[in-house]
């Protein structure tokens, strides 16, 4: 049935699961899941931190050489200005965006930390009042 120009598909088949079998590579966890995300309380506090002193780009650069050398950067600078110029400011408003989200998600989980020891204090209320009773 599977003989194709004179090629046994299901013995080479055969072949190949014999062959994982022996590896032992049949006994190996398939998996394109990280189970590990990596993030921590700690790296988004560092994470904001960084953000909220580095977000801003700066186009310009102190020019370094002797007076020829920043002539000219200067005039390739100045050619390039209207090119370079807005893609500088966009970038700094998107990073500024990004600052706030990163601090937007940071005081949200704060705010959840604190009414999950609010809500494990009060489990604790409840509980005691229902052995009183």
């Amino acid at each position: 049935m599977s003989e194709t120009n004179g090629i046994d598909v299901t013995k080479i088949m055969e072949e190949i699961r014999a062959n994982i079998k022996e590896s032992g590579a049949d006994r190996i966890p398939l998996s394109f899941q990280d189970t590990s995300s990596g993030a921590s309380a700690s790296t988004l506090d560092e994470a904001v931190r960084y953000l909220a002193y580095n977000y801003e780009v700066t186009a310009y650069q102190m020019l370094e050489g002797n007076k020829l050398k920043r002539f000219f950067k200067k005039c390739i600078r100045k050619a390039g200005s209207f090119f370079v110029l807005p893609i500088v400011a966009q970038q700094n408003k998107l990073n500024y965006h990004y600052y706030m989200v990163c601090e937007a998600v940071k005081n949200q989980k704060n705010e959840i930390e604190d009414l999950q020891k609010t809500l494990t204090s009060l489990e604790a209320k409840v509980d005691a009042l229902e052995k009183k009773a």
